[in-house]
């Protein structure tokens, strides 16, 4: 692997917080981009999300300034205020500032403070990770020159870590799966494999987090309730099947197209999508959901390139599943590793 990035100060503090998290249960993302129409409008330090029970999860925006004059007040009125526009559940303040005012201020609006004296005793390995920066240094080496027109892959990573704090839905599960796919293909490219691997470990753990978060509002309706509900989303989106048939007819009222509405619906009644309606209906499955995307996100910032080969049996199973949803020969795709 190429030689590990120098990471500063703040840049190293946001590796400690983030296994700090980690090791405390939490699925943690370091860096997501928070847009609007296009418009970047500012970084979110780290994206915590927490399975607290089969009916609740819990998202926690935190913001950490680690310099000589933190201005810990603004921070903590700045991501309180992050916190309502994401309807997230909480939000902390990681500061340098050791002053006792600064966390009485956070309790008074509901924000966690982390102070100096806490930053000061974080001392949790992180060599057996790369950092944000290695990853974002690694991907920036490839682009997608036709699928996303010139596209650097780290921008289509970001783009996937955004999904995360704004598109929790079946929307952004089926737009998950297209760069899922695209990364799976790219496996079968010798020079880019190994990246393209990181890759998939990394969108599959995205789209298993959206997946998890929309499991716990149908995970204990009845077995074909629970089948009707995926099967709805999976193909239609957050629109649902009579939202997309209303467009569809307006669409065509529209533009006069020669091709009728009927048509066009009809080409969406597929069952392509049952295989993954069967096994996300199980009540089994969806206990283990959170957990898998755990572990793959361990293992897309593995120092050591992880051989899908030997990983745990049950992340094969759920590799090889989607496999087979995009048509992808699950035989070569992980024979092409043995030779390795």
């Amino acid at each position: 692997m190429a030689k590990q990035a120098e990471l500063f100060k703040g840049e190293l503090m946001e590796e400690k917080l983030r296994m700090y998290f980690l090791n405390n249960g939490y699925y943690v993302v370091r860096g997501i981009k928070y847009e609007f129409e296009g418009n970047e409008i500012t970084d979110i330090d780290l994206f915590l999300y927490g399975r607290s029970s089969g009916l609740s999860r819990e998202r926690i925006n935190v913001d950490i300034k680690n310099k000589r004059i933190p201005k810990a007040f603004e921070r903590i009125l700045w991501t309180n205020g992050l916190q309502r526009l994401l309807g997230f559940d909480k939000c902390v303040v990681a500061t340098s500032d050791t002053r006792e005012t600064i966390r009485n201020y956070g309790l008074m609006h509901d924000t966690m403070v982390l102070n100096g004296n806490f930053l000061q005793k974080l001392n949790y390995e992180i060599s057996k990770r790369i950092s944000e920066e290695d990853l974002y240094n690694i991907l920036s080496k490839h682009k997608s020159y036709k699928t996303y027109r010139n596209q650097s892959w780290k921008s289509l990573y970001e783009t996937s870590k955004t999904r995360l704090i704004n598109e929790l839905d079946f929307s952004g599960f089926n737009s998950s799966l297209i760069h899922l796919r695209y990364f799976l293909n790219k496996c079968f490219d010798q020079q880019k494999k190994a990246t393209a691997l990181r890759m998939s470990y990394a969108i599959l753990s995205h789209s298993l987090l959206i997946l998890d978060y929309v499991l716990k509002d149908i995970a204990f309706l009845e077995p074909t309730l629970r089948q009707d509900n995926l099967k709805n989303g999976l193909k239609y989106g957050n629109l649902g099947r009579e939202g997309v048939h209303r467009t569809i007819d307006m669409a065509v009222k529209m533009t006069g197209s020669k091709v009728s509405a009927n048509q066009i619906k009809k080409t969406l009644e597929t069952d392509d999508i049952n295989i993954l309606v069967e096994f996300f209906s199980k009540v089994e499955t969806i206990k283990n959901v959170f957990g898998w995307a755990i572990q793959l996100e361990e293992l897309s910032f593995n120092k050591n390139f992880i051989n899908p080969n030997e990983i745990s049996p049950a992340l094969q199973g759920v590799l090889a599943l989607f496999l087979d949803y995009f048509e992808i020969k699950r035989t070569s795709f992980f024979n092409q590793f043995n030779q390795l």
